[in-house]
């Protein structure tokens, strides 16, 4: 039966044998059955809205698939794409499927550590950034193609560029797309790699629990860099053919309303922490038009959903991973909700809970395929014919899950996959630092804030406090990351260890819930 659904959903996805091409899917065949449907809006900071149809968009990425060729760039490339929520940012990641390579979105709060540390993990050839993001690039590899979007010669070598372009015909199978993020499994970043076969269920999933359909007006305020913007702000909406709205300016209550409603946006794909944000100025005639409201990324919570009801819509909570490649467990419209319930497996997925964690049979078609230079953390998520999850979980008799949380040390930051290793990395680089230790503490509107505890080295033992635990947030938040920086800094003289010397996270969790 299981089998049957992914047979189904088959049939909506252009297959040639077993070979695809998911910008065919996503554009080319909207470019001809619907030319001029919009696919994009895009709205600035300053108020200027640009759109795109489904030929406009397919010209533009044409355009840009011709000047990788044109550049030289071979086919299966791995092009890093580092922008903000930009027209250039969508169009480069559609041209990069049609070319045949192989697309890694990065989020723009990168800063040049943690850029460069993604640039080399994963072996780019290509960098595709804008002039401001480029200064962060200190370090460049001599065999890296650089892009820069805005630059006058990048413009002009496009208006050059033919309109034409055939798409490359891939496997199933073949890697799609690599999308890095976060572990403690001793390397704290890695690039997964999920199949061209994924986009059976990225359709599928966007078709039940989104609900979408051709004449929605969707909006996922997730950033392309992050495995949801990719999925399911990119390629499962143009799968469907449906107008999907850009908001690129920074998060603002009043303004997001303003657009949701002006632009009469019926379907939503959101974070919790948004949702939060926006209580206190949403009503009731708001969300007149939303007929659908699903959240994604962290534990959704019973305040929240309970509020939004009373609005008069329920949240539908969806759970996946970079590395499931889309939505396994969610809740969708005519599905009973069950309360603090993430909902239940999507048809096709084989779910269960193992050890207390969530299990999954590995059969279904976006589950990644390999973990790049990262064999052993592959086959790590393998266990007795099963896949392996670590978040920990409930499972009633209905078949509903209940999330409790995560079985390892990765913290979710508005809804982000943050690795504690990984900051505490970037922190011992700074000379005050002895030792660091960082968890996730309880906060209201994130979800969870970072805190590291830090043992400093004598020559800073008797420095002014306040100024230097700002100073050291500004260390991680200037040069590493803008996003994963540590909120709150205690200075202890000690961490908590085991016998073989190694930190015990779990301790300093224990004791933060004493306070």
């Amino acid at each position: 039966m299981k089998e049957n659904v992914w047979n189904e959903a088959e049939r909506e996805i252009i297959f040639h044998g077993d070979k695809l091409n998911i910008a065919e899917n996503c554009v080319d065949r909207h470019a001809v059955s619907q030319p001029n449907k919009i696919a994009f809006v895009f709205e600035f900071e300053n108020g200027r809205v640009v759109n795109y149809t489904y030929r406009e968009l397919q010209i533009e990425v044409n355009k840009f698939a011709n000047y990788f060729n044109k550049l030289g760039i071979k086919k299966r490339s791995k092009i890093f794409i580092f922008l903000p929520k930009i027209p250039e940012a969508y169009i480069s990641f559609l041209a990069v499927l049609k070319h045949g390579s192989i697309p890694t979105p990065l989020f723009e709060a990168f800063q040049s550590e943690g850029l460069e540390l993604r640039l080399n993990r994963g072996d780019a050839d290509v960098l595709i950034t804008n002039k401001e993001l480029a200064k962060r690039l200190h370090h460049k590899s001599k065999n890296m193609k650089l892009i820069i979007v805005d630059s006058s010669e990048f413009k002009n070598e496009m208006k050059k560029m033919s309109d034409e372009f055939s798409f490359v015909l891939l496997d199933k199978k073949d890697t799609m797309m690599m999308m890095f993020t976060s572990s403690t499994a001793g390397t704290p970043v890695a690039g997964i790699e999920t199949p061209n076969y994924s986009l059976v269920q990225q359709h599928y999933t966007a078709k039940l629990v989104l609900d979408l359909k051709k004449e929605d007006r969707y909006f996922c305020s997730a950033h392309p860099g992050w495995v949801t913007g990719a999925v399911y702000g990119i390629i499962a909406p143009l799968s469907i053919g449906c107008t999907n709205y850009i908001y690129i300016p920074h998060f603002d209550a009043d303004k997001w309303i303003s657009f949701i409603k002006k632009n009469k946006i019926s379907v939503i794909y959101t974070a919790p922490t948004a949702l939060r944000l926006l209580r206190n100025n949403i009503k009731k005639h708001d969300l007149n038009l939303v007929r659908n409201l699903c959240s994604v990324g962290e534990a959704l919570g019973e305040t929240i959903f309970e509020d939004y009801k009373k609005l008069g819509i329920e949240i539908n909570d969806t759970y996946w991973q970079t590395e499931t490649g889309a939505m396994v467990i969610a809740n969708w419209p005519g599905l009973k909700k069950k309360k603090n319930s993430i909902g239940k497996a999507i048809p096709g997925i084989n779910a269960t809970i193992k050890d207390s964690t969530i299990t999954l049979k590995p059969d279904w078609p976006a589950m990644m395929t390999r973990i790049y230079k990262h064999k052993k953390m592959y086959e790590d998520y393998f266990k007795n014919d099963y896949f392996i999850t670590n978040d920990l979980a409930e499972l009633d008799k209905e078949g509903y899950f209940f999330f409790i949380g995560r079985k390892d040390d990765i913290i979710k930051v508005s809804g982000e996959r943050i690795s504690p290793i990984e900051i505490e990395s970037f922190l011992m680089k700074h000379n005050a630092v002895k030792e660091v230790a960082v968890i996730g503490v309880a906060d209201e509107i994130k979800g969870n804030i970072l805190k590291a505890f830090i043992v400093l080295n004598k020559d800073f033992e008797n420095k002014d406090n306040d100024k230097l635990k700002q100073e050291l947030i500004d260390f991680v938040k200037q040069n590493y990351a803008g996003h994963s920086y540590p909120k709150i800094i205690e200075f202890a003289r000690e961490l908590p260890k085991t016998n073989s010397g190694k930190i015990i996270r779990g301790k300093l969790r224990e004791l933060e819930g004493l306070k």
